[in-house]
């Protein structure tokens, strides 16, 4: 806390009345004139501050997965600054979150020109990927996948499910999915592990 020292006062520190101690870029401790903000909760600022709750809130669930999906512990930072930006959807006080627009994983490894997954039935999920679309085709990138049951609140990250040449994938999911919908997430990562490309959302699939 800065201080100041005052022939007349002795030392202040602190806020004292109208005046608070504060220190300058040069460490010279000087006594200011206190302002209290004009407007501290403007409509927009109490907006804000809800949505971004709202998608701490609703992203939390994710922490683990996103430690691994956007490589570093700070995953689930990123991951709310992104949804911030793309994809939350309505106004103050109804916020909600549109799973398609959200990225799981970032980087620049070529994604795919096309995907999609379809239920096998018993608890099995087949993802389906171009291998061909782009110039070169790294066929040795890895295939991880990202679902999430909205209604129980439970992520689940399939890493390494395939190769890129593949072209397509068997999944197996928790057995008590069985009748929910599941939002789905694919992503590509180089052989060395060292980067990602950004995810792409499949769909929302009904097992």
């Amino acid at each position: 806390m800065a201080k100041f020292n005052s022939t007349t006062f002795g030392t202040i520190s602190g806020r004292h009345g109208t005046a608070v101690a504060a220190t300058t870029k040069d460490g010279q401790c000087i006594l200011r004139v206190f302002k209290a903000p004009s407007n501290p909760r403007t409509d927009a600022q109490v907006a804000q501050r809800a949505k971004f709750a709202m998608v701490n809130h609703d992203l939390s669930v994710f922490s683990e997965q996103f430690k691994i999906t956007f490589g570093s512990s700070r995953g689930i930072n990123q991951a709310v600054s992104l949804a911030l930006a793309n994809a939350v959807t309505g106004s103050y006080p109804n916020f909600a979150l549109d799973y398609s627009q959200l990225t799981v994983a970032t980087g620049s490894v070529q994604k795919a020109e096309t995907v999609s997954c379809k239920s096998l039935g018993s608890s099995k999920v087949e993802i389906d990927w171009d291998a061909t679309a782009g110039t070169p085709v790294r066929e040795s990138d890895a295939v991880s996948v990202l679902f999430f049951n909205e209604a129980s609140q439970l992520p689940v990250l399939k890493e390494s499910i395939a190769l890129r040449k593949d072209g397509k994938a068997e999944v197996t999911v928790p057995t008590v999915w069985a009748g929910a919908s599941v939002h789905c997430w694919i992503y590509f990562t180089a052989p060395d592990g060292s980067q990602t490309s950004t995810s792409q959302y499949i769909s929302q699939l009904a097992l």
